[in-house]
């Protein structure tokens, strides 16, 4: 979108204050605000800066400057709004266009959710990869937009694998956007984790117009040329599975996927309490809509008619809603 010089300002305080960034690119921003036509005492101030200023020493010309020039403090201006050219804010319009795509990822089985605003991909720009299309759209669909603000994982900024059992386990740190729909457009907001402001992207927000948005959002979930068998089994026992029905059971889907130690088994977990439930049934060589019927007919019977293993951190005993096929084990 098209921001203000006032906008740009605040985003480089922005990042300065939210995520630490140094401050290089705070003095230059206030440079080119002057040279765009904004002008105040503090602003001047701040442009003529040295980097080896003291942290409170930039701070306190950013407040002049913003009290001067009519910019909200970071963190108040509301979603969906940008700082107004002339001070104040201004509700976004909705003028930028997005595009979605699945990509593989660095490793087998992994794959990512690739971003373009404008016609660039901007996944890269934001963090290291794309978060994988299963954080976003299993068992819901994160993206799809509504009137409540809701923090979507959108990019992975850092990730480590600790090895365990011969393998490794990966562990991913993502940072989102704030997704809301407002009448005619949709906001996507940065909003950084005040817990954790190391891993936070503070990016320029986006405002699309909702028929784009909806319309990208549908054929992007209607793509699954992507997809590996595991990938079409899982996201078919996701939309089969009757979750309502499991929960009258206080039963709640976890993993789908092959069985690490036996890659040829199709494994679905379910939780209930302390207690971790599996189904197993052979993948090897089945196709993932055959895979995905059966695991989804199993399932359908009453627990007590299920084959299953279980295990417990605490007790020895299965859970209550156990039948004979239970059987203790991983």
């Amino acid at each position: 979108m098209n921001e203000s010089s006032e906008q740009r300002l605040y985003q480089a305080v922005r990042r300065w204050q939210v995520v630490g960034a140094g401050p290089r690119d705070l003095i230059h921003e206030a440079c080119l605000a002057l040279v765009d036509g904004l002008d105040s005492p503090g602003l001047r101030d701040l442009a003529g800066a040295s980097a080896r200023d003291s942290r409170w020493e930039i701070d306190e010309l950013v407040r002049a400057t913003f009290a001067e020039l009519g910019i909200p403090a970071v963190g108040t201006v509301p979603l969906g709004f940008a700082v107004a050219a002339g001070g104040g804010v201004i509700r976004r319009a909705g003028v930028d266009t997005l595009r979605l795509a699945v990509a593989p990822g660095p490793r087998e089985e992994v794959f990512q959710v690739l971003v373009e605003v404008n016609g660039t991909e901007m996944t890269t720009v934001w963090g290291a990869r794309g978060v994988d299309p299963d954080e976003v759209l299993l068992p819901d669909n994160l993206l799809v937009a509504g009137p409540e603000p809701r923090v979507v994982p959108i990019v992975v900024t850092g990730e480590d694998g600790i090895p365990h059992d011969g393998s490794f386990y990966w562990y991913t740190e993502n940072a989102g956007v704030t997704i809301t729909r407002d009448g005619d457009v949709v906001h996507w907001d940065w909003s950084p984790d005040p817990e954790d402001t190391e891993d936070s992207v503070v990016a320029p927000n986006a405002t699309f117009t909702a028929a784009q948005y909806d319309r990208e959002l549908a054929r992007f979930v209607a793509d699954h040329a992507w997809e590996t068998p595991l990938r079409t089994a899982r996201r078919l026992v996701h939309a089969g599975i009757d979750r309502d029905r499991l929960r009258g059971y206080d039963l709640t889907l976890g993993w789908v996927g092959n069985k690490h130690r036996e890659p040829g088994l199709f494994r679905v977990t379910l939780i209930t309490g302390h207690y971790s439930v599996w189904f197993d049934t052979p993948g090897r060589g089945r196709g993932p809509e055959e895979v995905a019927r059966e695991v989804c007919a199993a399932l359908a019977l009453p627990p007590e008619q299920w084959q299953v293993s279980w295990q417990s951190h605490r007790d020895t005993t299965p859970p209550a809603i156990a039948g004979p096929g239970w059987q203790q084990g991983s």
